[in-house]
């Protein structure tokens, strides 16, 4: 006899770890409805999220649980030892991250698998993120500066709850713990009044991305981009289903981010607690963990749309931990590969993640080499005034966005060197063209056609002052 899992498995034709992912973030919903409920204790709250957290990693990933509970472990005895020494931050990191990457190795195959290291790379930013704050928290205090943002170290039970919260402990969003420990303390509950209908809006937008995406695979799968009917297929149209495939791949990720954050705006969790004169803001306003902004992504113009749209709380997190610290390198370029970089680490060993990674860095440099021009130029401006040039270029950008962020896309998912390869070999690496001498020859020629004004600089957002 079939159980659940296995009759939802044969029924979709999709896989059981899938299967219990989706039940999982959908059970979330009712764990957030009845934690809105409670009026208790912290402990208490604390104990519930603990308790329903790890039953649900139990329920997909049964005895591998003592990975993310050795990962608790360590971060305790590191936290209790070292919280007020600079080798807090560097112990965490290693430890945590050397053992996702050992993970990785004793489990990668030639495709995306639904393991326990997808959650516990989820954990390994959180608790290394832990380590930053706390000790950002002890320099403040160090030098007399404490303020509001600054943590204690958790307790065990805490620290617990923090890392296996229901509504994120397999998909995301990362937020903090001073976040965490605002919301179990009950600070955000008189502004989460509307988080039962923000959850539902959540939801029904998850639900249709989910549909999109099953019923798009349908028309363009993973293998039609491998199939001989795909290479016979003209090099427009190649493009054309490719951004098509890519869109559909993508539809995949938001659908899951969507429906987990309603369920941890359910929950409470998500108020934007930001002080009043740092960003204008809805008192009431639930999108502080949301780790996809439809609105933007689906209004794409440029790749930086992407980035700005996708995957918003991992990118954050980047930001913060990885980017900002790097700023010995005293420049950004440096600092914005080395965070890519750190990304793909991050998500294991597969070429395809160093190049889609690699591809983004290249990308978003070229973009940002000319976007000054087109901005600052009179004569693009003015051809910019007229309808149909308009029309165009809205065309073109649209193209140029959706069929090349597939191109992107292709090594992420296909992982291995000789799928991904062959796929560029086929539409004759045309993103290698665009992009790599995009990055060479893109910002002279566009110089020559639509000349900015003399003493500006086109690489700075204000013109030139000249000096004496």
């Amino acid at each position: 006899m079939l159980n659940p899992v296995e009759a939802l498995s044969s029924l979709s034709g999709a896989s059981q770890p899938a299967i219990r992912l989706i039940l999982s973030v959908l059970a979330a919903y009712p764990l957030g409805a009845f934690y809105r409920t409670l009026k208790t204790s912290a402990l208490v709250k604390n104990l519930l999220i603990a308790a329903t957290g790890i039953a649900i990693v139990v329920f997909n990933y049964g005895t591998d649980l003592y990975h993310s509970a050795l990962a608790v472990a360590v971060t305790y005895l590191l936290n209790a030892v070292f919280a007020s020494s600079s080798l807090l931050v560097p112990l965490s990191f290693s430890y945590h991250m050397g053992y996702l990457l050992v993970g990785y190795f004793f489990t990668t195959s030639e495709t995306y698998d639904i393991k326990w290291t997808m959650p516990h790379c989820v954990l390994v930013l959180r608790l290394i993120g832990l380590a930053f704050d706390l000790s950002d928290s002890h320099q403040k205090e160090k030098a007399g500066k404490k303020d509001a943002t600054c943590i204690t170290v958790p307790t065990l039970l805490e620290l617990i709850a923090f890392t296996y919260f229901p509504a994120s402990v397999l998909v995301g969003p990362q937020f903090s713990f001073l976040r965490y420990q605002r919301f179990v303390s009950g600070q955000y509950e008189e502004h989460t009044r509307g988080a039962p209908a923000y959850s539902a809006k959540k939801f029904l937008q998850g639900a249709f991305y989910l549909v999109v995406n099953q019923v798009g695979s349908q028309f363009v799968s993973d293998s039609y981009l491998l199939s001989e009917d795909f290479e016979q297929e003209s090099f427009f149209m190649k493009h054309v289903y490719m951004g098509f495939w890519g869109r559909c791949t993508l539809y995949k990720y938001i659908s899951i981010w969507l429906l987990a954050e309603g369920a941890a705006v359910l929950f409470g969790l998500t108020y934007i607690d930001a002080k009043p004169g740092d960003r204008e803001y809805d008192p009431d306003e639930l999108s502080g963990c949301s780790n996809i902004k439809v609105g933007v992504f689906e209004n794409t113009s440029k790749f930086g749309h992407y980035v700005e749209s996708f995957n918003v709380q991992t990118n954050h997190w980047v930001a913060v931990y990885v980017y900002k610290r790097l700023k010995f390198l005293n420049n950004r370029m440096l600092s914005h590969f080395g965070a890519l970089l750190f990304l793909a680490v991050w998500h294991g060993f597969h070429s395809g993640y160093y190049m889609t990674f690699f591809m983004e860095f290249m990308v978003i440099r070229m973009e940002k080499e000319v976007e000054p021009i087109f901005a600052k130029s009179e004569r693009f401006q003015a051809l910019m005034a007229q309808p149909l040039v308009k029309v165009a270029v809205f065309v073109l950008l649209k193209f140029y966005t959706i069929a090349f962020a597939g191109w992107c896309l292709v090594p992420f998912v296909f992982l291995s060197y000789s799928k991904w390869w062959h796929i560029y070999k086929v539409v004759y690496f045309s993103g290698f063209f665009l992009f790599l001498l995009g990055n060479v020859l893109l910002k002279p020629v566009l110089l020559a056609i639509f000349p900015i004004p003399k003493g500006t600089d086109p690489a700075a957002s204000k013109p030139v002052k000249k000096t004496e």
